[in-house]
């Protein structure tokens, strides 16, 4: 019988087995009767029913979770019958023909954090003696997946390390240190091996050491995120909102910017309405699609009524599967199979847009002092209502990375507008932007940096600071409307004197507020505010957000 070839990925990020693309769809799997107990209470007919489940359902793929403990219960002392029973799933998903994604480390679970007790209060990541013993642990597992290559979707990390109290505390350098040494291992035992991150949308709201660009041996990205309003730097009005539903694919947008990436979590946290989650799914599935997703995994295939920790405390983990105890699709989520099943002949989408967001040169903080302020909290925020809005008004947006940028590196010239909305950039950056601009670009910026306002800003911007002003609310009259702008960058309204640059309005207090400097074949439109958070101080209003467009339609024309 011949062996298929190995699942790899292809020169475009999607996966494929020799010259044919597969799109991984399937769900994420934890047993109804016990949850994250499974390896050690081990319910064989009720998983052998699951995912027979899940191939009658038309998807081809099921990510589960190794807790370390149930595998490694004393350091270097392997559990035999736990990696007996993974060889055992493994075989099952092989002989259904489903591909199985094993997460090494689940150390974050359902809002639940699991470590081997030995692991004490040592850190993790940056623990010497704990990231040779996690390097190892992961060595072993590849040493007995490996064999089951042919049904594998490569090997995951672990499941949202970027939300564990030892990542934020451990130094960054130590999660890439780490990321690099696990990643080796597993390639040490199981060569050729697909590996992905296991991440979440904390890549981009916040600096938790899992970096985009910077997990060295990882082959593709992951991307979970949920409408739930508090997970997220800006409200929304529940799922029917276009906002939300703008979301998880902007996410996805971002992360594809470098590298392959999987929606790998995702779901809708109620499942118990219809319309709510029906429009959700509608809009934001094919969105993340055109983003450049490669896969969608569901959370999760059933409700898990285990009474143990921490579904006790997060008691919704009982409430989100996507089949009931019947095992029929619950009423609403029913176009995710729809997705799902159009997807094998759906041909990969053109990423290319007709105007780009800018993500800074130097997005994350901690422990880089080239960064000149930028916070991911905030400036995530702001991407999110510039990204909303542009749509909002049709336009394709694609991600421009600042990293990648300089002055005797073009953008690419379909890229005719550039959008900057709040982010503070290095005087390199300025000068890169303006090598575009004098080709022919159109840049759009708010809130250029009062503290780099030099003699490169002068050059981009044509005006030259002679002033620092108390950031207060003031009123600005553009496209035929007043708007209310209070946010300006690092909490200082700047006074400018224009040197080549035409004032296009002025604040209530006669200040210039809107201006715009022709330069070489093309142009800089800016504001002194921080628009993008008047927006978001209302996201939550629809009426009172979507009103902004407005605002852009009057900037990019």
């Amino acid at each position: 019988m011949p062996i298929a070839p190995r699942l790899c990925l292809d020169p475009d990020g999607y996966f494929c087995r020799g010259e044919k693309r597969l799109i991984p769809v399937g769900v994420n799997y934890w047993p109804a009767s016990c949850g994250v107990e499974m390896w050690q209470r081990w319910p064989e007919e009720e998983i052998q029913h699951d995912l027979d489940v899940v191939v009658g359902l038309g998807l081809n793929s099921v990510r589960f979770f190794l807790r370390w403990q149930d595998f490694e219960p004393d350091p270097g002392a392997y559990d035999e019958a736990a990696l007996a029973r993974l060889e055992q799933f493994l075989s099952w998903c092989r002989d259904r023909g489903l591909l199985a994604q094993p997460s090494l480390f689940v150390g974050w679970m359902s809002g639940g954090t699991f470590w081997p007790r030995w692991k004490g209060e040592r850190n993790a990541f940056a623990d010497p003696d704990m990231v040779e013993r996690a390097a190892s642990y992961a060595g072993r597992i590849a040493e007995v997946v490996a064999p089951y290559d042919a049904c594998l979707l490569g090997l995951d990390q672990g499941n949202e390390l970027c939300c564990l109290t030892d990542s934020r505390e451990a130094p960054p350098d130590a999660v890439v240190a780490w990321c690099r040494q696990v990643n080796e291992a597993i390639r040490g035992a199981y060569p050729g091996c697909v590996i992905i991150s296991g991440n979440e949308q904390n890549q981009i709201l916040n600096d938790t050491g899992w970096r985009l660009g910077n997990q060295p041996g990882t082959d593709l990205y992951s991307m979970h995120a949920y409408p739930v309003p508090s997970w997220h730097s800006v409200p929304f009005d529940g799922m029917t909102d276009p906002l939300c539903q703008s979301l998880l694919p902007l996410y996805t947008k971002i992360a594809r910017a470098f590298g392959p990436v999987m929606v790998q979590e995702f779901g809708t946290i109620a499942t118990f309405g219809w319309r709510q989650q029906d429009s959700y799914l509608r809009a934001m599935l094919p969105a993340a699609w055109e983003a450049g997703a490669n896969g969608f995994l569901w959370w999760c295939l059933r409700d898990i009524h285990a009474r143990v920790h921490p579904y006790v405390k997060n008691n919704f983990e009982s409430t989100l599967g996507l089949v009931d105890a019947e095992d029929r699709v619950k009423p609403g989520l029913e176009y995710y199979i729809e997705f799902t099943t159009s997807l094998r002949d759906r041909p990969a989408p053109d990423r290319r847009g007709n105007v780009a967001l800018y993500l800074p040169k130097h997005y994350y903080p901690r422990d880089n002092q080239e960064n000149p302020g930028n916070d991911p909290r905030q400036l995530s925020r702001w991407l999110v209502m510039a990204n909303y809005l542009l749509q909002r008004l049709g336009y394709r947006v694609e991600i421009v990375r600042g990293d990648l940028v300089r002055s005797d590196r073009p953008i690419a010239t379909e890229i005719s507008t550039i959008v900057v909305p709040g982010a503070l950039l290095c005087a390199d950056e300025a000068d890169a932007l303006d090598a575009w601009v004098r080709r022919g670009g159109h840049l759009v910026w708010h809130g250029p940096d009062p503290v780099n306002w030099g003699w490169a800003y002068v050059r981009l911007l044509g005006a030259r600071p002679v002033d620092y002003r108390a950031a207060r609310q003031v009123k600005v009259a553009l496209g035929g409307d007043v708007w209310e702008v209070n946010a300006f960058p690092r909490n200082a309204r700047i006074e400018l004197e224009p040197d080549g640059a035409e004032v296009l309005a002025r604040d209530d207090t006669g200040l210039p507020a809107v201006l715009r400097h022709a330069a070489g074949r093309g142009r800089v439109t800016y504001a002194t505010g921080v628009i993008e958070e008047s927006a978001a101080a209302v996201a939550g209003d629809r009426q009172r957000r979507d009103r902004w467009q407005r605002w852009y339609a009057a900037m990019l024309s």
